[in-house]
């Protein structure tokens, strides 16, 4: 029979419980709130730049990468953390789903993102090997982990009928290695765009170009390194309660960073009046700085391909 003391103990577990599934649904909002706040006001350059340009390999990366939180990081991250009906079955199908097209789509971004930097080395064969190692390896051991990760979820019956959301009972901090291995591949294409950047700045020439290619890249590297490493210190730190407390908002921060690199190259290749291409990775930009900035341009590898839009 339980005392008055164990049951004063049991329910302040389950009000602890309550609080952090509430501040974790209050992230997840918060992260795809910022998502779609994000898709709204870009838009517009989105119909104008990428709709109308012909099928390519980048533009269906950008279409997988751009629109597949809609599903993970909106619809599936709602219907787990909102619903007053969903049962431990359902509820370990939802997270199983969500878990693997999260990794999914932040492996396209990342890809996204590597091939630009492959694209300022060059296009060399060395450098694209070595890219294609380090991103193999990252994304199978992320899908290994995840795996591991979530087969330790486990679910039970809801503690009373209005509780919103999944009641999780068991879940393995070994989801942290994702975080790590995400770090230490973000850290490596930091350094590796750094570089030649570095060359490119002190060749001068065109700044725009420079700010666009390379600043904006190793901003967005910088954020994205710091995301994952306070995740990191989160799932290893925090009470297993809160292991997901930022997967929706790196989840979407990916995407929306992604975006908008691919949106503001080929903004800067539409204002110009000839489009140049590098083929694979399309970065843009104009005659004249070829003209001006030869050695530049050979660094890119980038060709003329045809006048007029992007």
């Amino acid at each position: 029979m339980s005392t008055i003391s164990d049951i004063i103990k049991e329910l302040k577990q389950l009000t602890d419980y309550v609080e952090s599934v509430r501040l974790v649904t209050y992230f997840d909002v918060a992260g795809s709130t910022m998502f779609l706040y994000d898709y709204l006001i870009t838009l517009g350059m989105e119909v104008d730049l990428v709709w109308s340009s012909k099928w390519t390999f980048m533009k269906m990366l950008y279409f997988a990468q751009r629109y597949l939180p809609f599903v993970d990081a909106v619809a599936l991250c709602f219907l787990n953390q909102l619903s007053t009906t969903i049962d431990p079955t359902a509820c370990k199908m939802v997270e199983k789903a969500r878990g693997v097209l999260m990794i999914a789509g932040i492996s396209l971004s990342e890809l996204v993102l590597t091939l630009r930097v492959w694209a300022v080395w060059e296009r060399s064969s060395r450098v694209g090997l070595v890219l294609s190692i380090l991103f193999l390896l990252a994304v199978s051991s992320s899908f290994v982990v995840s795996g591991f990760f979530l087969s330790s979820l486990q679910f039970v019956d809801k503690p009373y009928p209005t509780f919103q959301g999944c009641f999780i009972t068991s879940a393995s901090r070994v989801v942290y290695m994702n975080w790590v291995i995400l770090m230490a591949y973000e850290a490596a294409i930091l350094v590796m765009i750094v570089i030649p950047g570095i060359s490119a700045y002190r060749l001068g020439g065109d700044t725009a170009l420079h700010t666009i290619v390379y600043r904006d890249g190793v901003i967005v590297y910088i954020y994205l390194l710091a995301l994952s490493t306070i995740n990191v210190i989160v799932s290893i730190s925090l009470p297993r309660m809160y292991l997901d407390i930022l997967w929706s908002v790196e989840r979407c921060l990916h995407s929306i960073l992604t975006s908008r690199v691919l949106l503001d190259i080929r903004a800067y290749g539409r204002r110009a009046h000839t489009v140049w291409a590098d083929g694979i990775t399309e970065l843009h930009f104009d005659s004249e700085v070829i003209n001006t900035e030869p050695r530049f341009a050979r660094r890119l590898g980038w060709a003329r391909i045809r006048r007029g839009g992007a």
